[in-house]
């Protein structure tokens, strides 16, 4: 069984490791408890205390909340915007955790990398280039063979994980 609170506690030093901000901010507003709200999933309570930092779906007291549904959350953490509709109870706590988490710049390319390995961290920061960037013409032959020996490892990636599993 995996135990969530050294989990938690390891991915929170993580998230500090990748952005020295987030540690200080992080250190400035706590202790903070919230509960995440998910429609439809059940409801994720977290506290965020140094040591004691811990995620749960025992219900525990909370200072706000965090309600919508999957489409509504993901878009918040892709706009890096949150409507306050979404939020209950202390808002003004819920606001500053956020800014500190948005301001914080935290390199998700280098925790994707850490966790998944190389080729996830590839495709996300190709994506992410994809979608947050003005798109770029590219025309040269270098690009294009580039794309090409990208898409080729890729092949021959998903050949030796079809080979592994038999």
């Amino acid at each position: 069984m995996i135990d969530t609170k050294n989990a938690f506690i390891r991915l929170l030093k993580d998230l500090e490791e990748s952005s020295p901000k987030f540690s200080s901010t992080l250190n400035e507003i706590s202790p903070i408890k919230f509960c995440i709200n998910i429609w439809g999933y059940r409801k994720i309570y977290v506290t965020i205390d140094g040591a004691e930092s811990k995620i749960s779906f025992n219900e525990n007291d909370f200072d706000f909340e965090i309600e919508g549904s999957l489409i509504e959350l993901l878009g918040v953490l892709a706009s890096k915007k949150i409507k306050r509709s979404l939020i209950s109870g202390d808002i003004e706590i819920a606001i500053i955790l956020f800014n500190a988490i948005v301001k914080s710049n935290i390199d998700l390319i280098y925790l994707i990398d850490k966790y998944f390995g190389n080729l996830p961290a590839l495709i996300a920061y190709t994506i992410a280039n994809k979608l947050f960037k003005t798109p770029e013409v590219h025309n040269d032959s270098e690009y294009k063979n580039l794309q090409k020996r990208l898409r080729d490892i890729s092949i021959r990636l998903d050949r030796i994980e079809a080979i592994k599993t038999i």
